[in-house]
């Protein structure tokens, strides 16, 4: 899985700025991995707050 260093390297080609700006936000996305590694942990709190 890929870490949130290239979530956030995603973001800055999408959105501009720098990765710092984007890590807190992937990080927090990414702390759900530790619950399940499956691929769509990042669905839950990606929706869950919408």
């Amino acid at each position: 899985m890929a870490h949130p260093y290239h979530h956030a390297l995603s973001s800055v080609k999408k959105w501009g700025g720098t990765v710092d700006d984007f890590m807190a936000v992937h990080a927090w996305f990414d702390q759900s991995k530790e619950i399940t590694a499956d691929f769509r942990h990042r669905a839950l709190r990606h929706h869950a707050l919408s």
